[in-house]
């Protein structure tokens, strides 16, 4: 799909889901440590979430894709998963679900890369509109979307872990910009 010197995007496959897993384990656990509780993130398993996401990846009637950012002997680095946004029943509003970054290869041009590849994915399955919903405690998510062209629209709660969280969505109602 796309690809830089360092790195290629592409689309995951079932045999991706514990790179990916262990990308969402490992981003969690740097990037949650003071959102989350410490025994959450530390008792968090590669084997569970490979699991997961086998069974997401393995979907043949599945609404959407994941990407993966690969680095050589890195493995993977990165991944968006990009669908259909969450409750909603427009056909042109798509979502990034999840976007994890290793923090060793944060501020290398992975997370815009896909961004913009998930927009593409997005736009070539009918979707003009990106939402992309962040916990609100997470600064440095907040400031990479917003640096992007994201625009702060709305908040909600969410509970999680007994916790009463508040997500915001950074929303691009064009993802035109996105696809240069």
């Amino acid at each position: 799909m796309a690809e830089s010197a360092a790195f290629l995007i592409r689309e995951a496959d079932f045999d991706d889901a514990a790179g990916i897993a262990d990308v969402h384990v490992r981003t969690w656990q740097a990037t949650y440590r003071d959102i989350l509780p410490a025994a959450y993130l530390d008792g968090m398993s590669d084997i569970r979430h490979a699991a997961m996401w086998a069974d997401v990846l393995d979907k043949p009637d599945r609404l959407g894709v994941t990407l993966i950012a690969e680095a050589g002997k890195d493995g993977i680095i990165g991944f968006a998963d990009c669908t259909h946004e969450r409750g909603t029943r427009a056909r042109d509003q798509g979502e990034i679900s999840a976007l994890y970054v290793l923090p060793a290869w944060q501020r290398g041009g992975v997370g815009v890369t896909l961004v913009k590849a998930g927009a593409q994915a997005l736009a070539a399955g009918g979707m003009t509109q990106l939402a992309i919903w962040v916990l609100q405690e997470n600064a440095l998510a907040r400031d990479f979307y917003a640096h992007i062209g994201g625009e702060l629209s709305e908040t909600r709660r969410s509970g999680f872990l007994g916790l009463d969280l508040t997500e915001v969505c950074y929303r691009w109602t064009d993802v035109a910009p996105l696809l240069v």
